[in-house]
Formats: structure tokens, C-alpha cells, sequence
């Protein structure tokens, strides 16, 4: 038998224990003192905002500040458990919000045909950046109809190039200087399409009256030097004024009518026999 004295509680030791279990101590709890401030936990915290999650997610708050679209709003909208991922349980689908939560077919036409978000819009806090996957290669014309019609109507180089080549993103509207050098020093390239070639069907040519006579010039040099030079007042008139669409060479009826009498009309019926030329007509010198 091993003695009290060896370290083992001897059976009234135990009872004495026990004895003293559940009384109140009148020794402090713990070794540091903190003087209690319940007047801390009067009121629930005020949910975090959107500024202050960025703090420890510096990265998704500028994907929604650059490229987050309509999901510029706060992060409570669409998470509603923060900081609850268990790698133990692996809850991150359950804790993840849906994109069905918000989004309906009703409510998004695309979703009828795709609905597979997450293969379009890889990232949700930068909905509007969309990379040219393979999967929207092949959607194109489902949504954007024109353009793949008008390349198919009316053929060019651009016909043959994939949507991929020059929209690098969804939405990227490209420059043109991507591929093509400009007509002229200093020309600005978004003039090409607004100025002169439609992008899906470049060939087809068309211009408003504005259209700088500059351009004309790019590829119809020889007219474009004459008319700068020419004394006349049709140095003051625009290119476009009078050829209204690509091509066109009007009459000068359509500006002149008919300025001398009907006999020299009817034996002169062609106005250039004796004003030679339309872009640089001869003038009364004085």
C-alpha cells in the first residue's frame, strides 16, 4: 500500500474536494485584473462597409471599383456569411452566394441560353471584364446578330478574321491602328469608322458632310492637291457637299441650276467644256 505521504489523495483528501466544489472562491479567477466595460456591448456593431472590407480585400474591392458594373454595391448585398469557410467541412459552396439568388431568366435574357454564369463572367467582382473564351467565341451572333451578317454580306479581309482577334474582351472595342497604319500624318483613328468604314463591312464606304476633307484626300491625292490650290469658291466647299455618298460625281445643276441664258445652255449642254474642271474651275482674274 503506497502512503499519503507518496503524493496520493487519500480518501478524505478527495471528500474535502468535493466538499469545496461549487462554492464561490474568494481568490481572483485569473491573475490580471480588467476592470469590465459592459457599456462596450450596449448596442450591436454597425455592419462593416464596403471601404473597410477592401482592407483586408485590397484586390476584390478595386475589381468591383474598375470593372464590377452593376455589383457596385455593398458586400453585404449578395454575402450574407462572412468569415465562416471551414476547411473541415468544406462549406464553401453553401456559404458562396448564387448567382440565381439575384439573376432569373426573366430577368437576364441570356440566361434562357447560358446558363452556366461562371463560364462567361469568371469573376464576379469584375462582372464586366470577360475574357474571349472559347465559349464566347462561339456565342457571338447569339446576342450581337449584325455585325456576323454584315461580314457574311458584304466579304473583305475582316470577314475572314475571328471576332477574337480584334475584341480581345467582351466589350473591347478596338482601335483600328491595331492592325491598319493611318492614310495620312496625324490622322486620328476614330475617324475610320465614323468617317468612312463601317468595321464589319469596311469596304462599303459612307461618310457624313462633316467628314473632314483631309480624309477624301487620303486616297484621292491628285483632287485633294488640284482643290486646295484653286482660287475659286469651291475651295470653301466642303467634298461631301457635293458627293453626298462614296462615288457619287453630281451635276452641277444640283448646286448651279441653270446660271446663263437657254440658248448657251442648249448649245454648251455639259458645263465642264468651258469650266473644265469641277475641282478647280477657272475664275475671273482681276
Amino acid at each position: 500500500m503506497i502512503s499519503a505521504g507518496a503524493g496520493v489523495a487519500t480518501a478524505a483528501d478527495q471528500a474535502a474536494v468535493k466538499a469545496e466544489m461549487g462554492k464561490r472562491s474568494s481568490t481572483p479567477v485569473a491573475t490580471v485584473q480588467i476592470q469590465k466595460q459592459p457599456e462596450m456591448f450596449a448596442s450591436d456593431p454597425p455592419p462593416l462597409t464596403a471601404t473597410q472590407c477592401g482592407q483586408c480585400h485590397p484586390s476584390v474591392f478595386q475589381d468591383i471599383k474598375k470593372e464590377g458594373g452593376r455589383h457596385t454595391f455593398t458586400c453585404q448585398g449578395c454575402h450574407k456569411s462572412f468569415h465562416s469557410y471551414s476547411p473541415r467541412k468544406n462549406n464553401w459552396d453553401e456559404i458562396m452566394p448564387k448567382c440565381s439568388d439575384c439573376h432569373t431568366p426573366a430577368t437576364v435574357a441570356h440566361a434562357q441560353i447560358f446558363d452556366q454564369c461562371a463560364e462567361c463572367h469568371t469573376n464576379p467582382h469584375a462582372i464586366k471584364n470577360m475574357p474571349m473564351s472559347q465559349k464566347l467565341l462561339a456565342s457571338c451572333a447569339t446576342c450581337h446578330v449584325g455585325p456576323p451578317a454584315e461580314l457574311k454580306q458584304f466579304p473583305s479581309k475582316h470577314t475572314n478574321v475571328s471576332c477574337g482577334d480584334c475584341h480581345t474582351r467582351h466589350g473591347f472595342i478596338p482601335s483600328c491602328n491595331m492592325c491598319h497604319k493611318p492614310h495620312y500624318e496625324g490622322q486620328e483613328f476614330k475617324t475610320c469608322a465614323s468617317e468612312c468604314h463601317p468595321v464589319h463591312k469596311p469596304k462599303e464606304i459612307t461618310y457624313k458632310k462633316d467628314v473632314g476633307a483631309r480624309t477624301c484626300g487620303a486616297c484621292h491625292a491628285e483632287i485633294y492637291a488640284t482643290w486646295t490650290k484653286t482660287p475659286s469658291r469651291h475651295a470653301k466647299v466642303n467634298c461631301a457637299e457635293c458627293h453626298t455618298r462614296h462615288g457619287l460625281i453630281p451635276q452641277c445643276t444640283d448646286c448651279h441650276g441653270l446660271p446663263h441664258s437657254k440658248p448657251l445652255h442648249e448649245r454648251f449642254p455639259k458645263c465642264l467644256t468651258c469650266h473644265q474642271d469641277a475641282h478647280n474651275p477657272p475664275v475671273r482674274q482681276r
